[in-house]
């Protein structure tokens, strides 16, 4: 991602905390951000959540997992009845869901260790997701992603709870099980991604032109018809690989909606 389109991310980050923070301070629009708000306060999950691990305290720990999870379960469906879904919001459900369940991780990993091991390979897809987002290139899970996620979530809470049913062995072979799911998920994205810069990547015309055209053959100006040929062959070729990337990238978001009809944006209707 260029300067100029980081430039420009930040701004748009800038205007939409700007309107959420309008909305809080006019009573008539603060209903607008109660998606928003439920979605924020799992960023303090990790707050709560792990001292109670820490001490060992079970049942508090389940509790507090249980009431932060049940902010996820909410706030998607808010935003769609009430027609106030936003881009931030979308935005900020990704972040704080993978801090959520990181945090589940790790408390989980006070009762049982294996669990770091998934919590390593899940900062490993959060780095290749994050990575592939600062390049201004557009990220989205894929079908093993999903199960992934689901899987992650369970063996997470599982292991909260399992102590006290003394089903560790359990655990231990969900932990394995998860563990396979999260490698060929980083293997899909790894693939997905891979292809989508070898799709939108400009040819190489130099050597081809090199190969073809002689040195020493000049136009009437004295300029060389290579170097004619190399700047306006590059010029229309950069214009099909823009072409080639809006297709592809048509072609991917269909396929996203396609394969996830359950994933919401959170959309701003009277902000379009």
């Amino acid at each position: 991602m260029s300067n100029q389109e980081k430039e420009k991310l930040k701004e748009k980050y800038k205007k939409d905390i700007k309107e959420a923070l309008n909305d809080l301070k006019t009573p008539g629009r603060r209903y607008r951000q109660i998606p928003n708000i439920l979605t924020a306060s799992r960023l303090v999950s990790p707050l709560v959540i792990l001292p109670a691990a820490l001490t060992g305290n079970i049942s508090l720990t389940a509790g507090l997992a249980l009431g932060f999870g049940l902010t996820d379960c909410v706030d998607g469906a808010i935003a769609r009845k009430l027609e106030i879904e936003s881009d931030l919001g979308a935005d900020l459900d990704a972040v704080t869901d993978k801090v959520f369940v990181g945090t589940l991780l790790i408390a989980s990993a006070f009762f049982n260790p294996l669990l770091l091991c998934n919590l390593g390979l899940e900062a490993a897809i959060a780095g290749i997701n994050i990575k592939q987002k600062l390049s201004g290139k557009e990220t989205g899970s894929t079908i093993i992603g999903k199960y992934k996620t689901w899987a992650v979530m369970g063996l997470a809470g599982l292991g909260l709870i399992a102590p006290q049913l003394e089903l560790g062995w359990l655990v231990n072979t969900l932990a394995l099980g998860t563990a396979a799911m999260q490698g060929l998920t980083i293997g899909s994205y790894l693939t997905k991604y891979g292809k989508a810069d070898k799709m939108t990547k400009t040819p190489e015309i130099s050597n081809v032109v090199d190969n073809i055209i002689p040195d020493d053959i000049k136009l009437t100006d004295g300029s060389k018809v290579k170097d004619k040929t190399k700047n306006e062959t590059g010029t229309q070729l950069e214009g099909l690989r823009e072409m080639s990337e809006f297709f592809h990238q048509e072609q991917e978001n269909r396929r996203i909606t396609e394969e996830q009809p359950k994933v919401y944006r959170k959309t701003d209707t009277n902000n379009q």
